[in-house]
């Protein structure tokens, strides 16, 4: 495949946080929200970006990005995200997508690169670190749309099903000293991401 011209990025932020007790998007890290810290993470590693929200009732506003929303329906998760994300690249004219967790603020500074080499003569590539697909973090030919909508019929809401249904590439990430997929799912993961950011500056 080609450069990173050729590939925007979404942050999905519609989950609906039913652990953690608030939005994600809006949580605090050191100071900074971790919208914030995706959108740092991820906007060097493309040529565009947008974010994903669940539908029209989801608070979140980002100045100066495009916000793109699920398909009407029941919460489907983070596949409704990016199948959002792959309509709008294929309305667009964009022929690849990175897509990113919104509550995963160490995620790798060379996802977008690594993940584009696993690619090569494929239609997807996620990633993966240790023994652990990461599937959320891949990267995804527009021209995917309609056959996501048509598994997703079926209230099929797996991505990592989806993924395991098709001959995705896989890009390595070492799990030490640090998991770079580390998520933020409840409030006691604050403490351990703080002691990340504090130790490794990833």
């Amino acid at each position: 495949m080609s450069g990173s011209g050729d590939i925007a990025g979404c942050i999905l932020a519609g989950g609906q946080s039913r652990r953690m007790g608030e939005d994600k998007a809006g949580l605090l890290l050191g100071g900074a929200a971790l919208i914030d810290l995706a959108i740092a993470r991820l906007k060097p590693q493309v040529a565009t970006l947008i974010v994903n929200r669940h539908d029209e009732a989801t608070s979140l506003e980002v100045p100066g990005y495009k916000v793109v929303t699920d398909a009407p329906g029941d919460h489907q998760g983070p596949l409704a995200g990016i199948l959002a994300a792959l309509v709008w690249a294929r309305q667009n004219g964009i022929e690849w997508v990175a897509t990113v967790a919104v509550d995963t603020p160490f995620f790798p500074r060379d996802l977008v690169r690594k993940l584009s080499q696993a690619a090569r003569d494929k239609d997807m590539a996620v990633a993966r670190s240790g023994a652990r697909l990461h599937p959320v973090f891949g990267l995804w030919k527009s021209t995917l749309a309609s056959a996501l909508a048509d598994y997703m019929k079926d209230s099929r809401r797996s991505v990592q099903h989806w993924v395991l249904a098709h001959e995705a590439g896989i890009a390595e990430w070492p799990k030490e000293p640090y998991d770079p997929f580390f998520n933020l799912n409840e409030a006691a993961d604050v403490n351990t991401a703080l002691r990340i950011q504090a130790e490794y500056r990833p």
